[in-house]
C-alpha cells in the first residue's frame, strides 16, 4: 500500500489488530471494516501532537488502496484539522496526532458523520457559541457572567420572559432622580 501523503515507501502493518502506519510521517490508514474494533486503540503518545497535527493538513492524500484522491472533512477543535476518507472503500487517513484528538474528544462514534454537511454546520455553530460565551465572560467578568447565565436559564421557560427582559432593561437604563 502506498502512503497517501509521503513520497517514498509503502505503509506497514505491525500486527493484525493494528492499522497500516507510515514510519516517516506517523500517519495511519484505517480500513472501513477495521474502524469498529479500533475504538480503544492508542498509537502515538507524543506530547507535540498539537504542533504535528497541521504539518500534513495542507493537502489531501491519495487512497493507499489506489482508489484516487480522498475527500476531506474539517474537524473543529482547539486546533482545527482535516481528516481524509476514500469515497470508494471508506478507509480513513489520520495524520500524526489526529487519532488521539478524535479519541480524546470522544468523536470516534461520530466518525462517519464528519463528512456530512449537517455535522460540519453543527460543529461550526458550537465553536462560534463557545467563542461568543468566552468573549462575553472576558468582557463582563466571571462573576457577572455567571449571574447573567443563571438568570438566562431561569428566564428561558418563564411565561413572562419578555416582560422580565423589558423590566431589566428599564432598570438598567433608569436615571436616578437627584434629590
Amino acid at each position: 500500500m502506498k502512503r497517501p501523503k509521503c513520497e517514498n515507501s509503502d505503509l506497514a502493518k505491525k500486527s493484525f489488530s493494528q492499522p497500516y502506519d507510515c514510519s516517516e510521517c506517523g500517519g495511519i490508514w484505517v480500513r472501513k471494516e477495521d474502524l469498529p474494533r479500533m475504538n480503544d486503540a492508542v498509537f502515538d503518545k507524543s506530547e507535540d501532537i498539537l504542533c504535528d497535527i497541521t504539518v500534513h493538513d495542507s493537502k489531501t492524500g491519495i487512497c493507499p488502496e489506489g482508489h484516487g484522491i480522498m475527500i476531506r472533512a474539517r474537524v473543529e477543535d482547539e486546533v482545527p484539522f482535516y481528516l481524509e476518507r476514500c469515497t470508494a472503500c471508506g478507509g480513513i487517513w489520520f495524520d500524526r496526532g489526529e487519532w488521539q484528538r478524535i479519541a480524546g474528544n470522544h468523536f470516534l462514534k461520530h466518525l462517519p458523520d464528519f463528512w456530512s454537511h449537517s455535522w460540519q454546520q453543527r460543529q461550526r455553530k458550537e465553536k462560534n457559541r463557545w467563542h461568543y460565551l468566552q468573549k462575553n465572560e472576558q468582557l463582563l467578568g466571571s462573576e457577572l457572567f455567571a449571574s447573567l447565565m443563571t438568570l438566562a436559564e431561569k428566564l428561558k421557560l418563564h411565561p413572562e420572559k419578555s416582560r422580565a427582559l423589558a423590566f431589566l432593561q428599564q432598570e438598567v437604563n433608569r436615571q436616578e432622580i437627584p434629590s
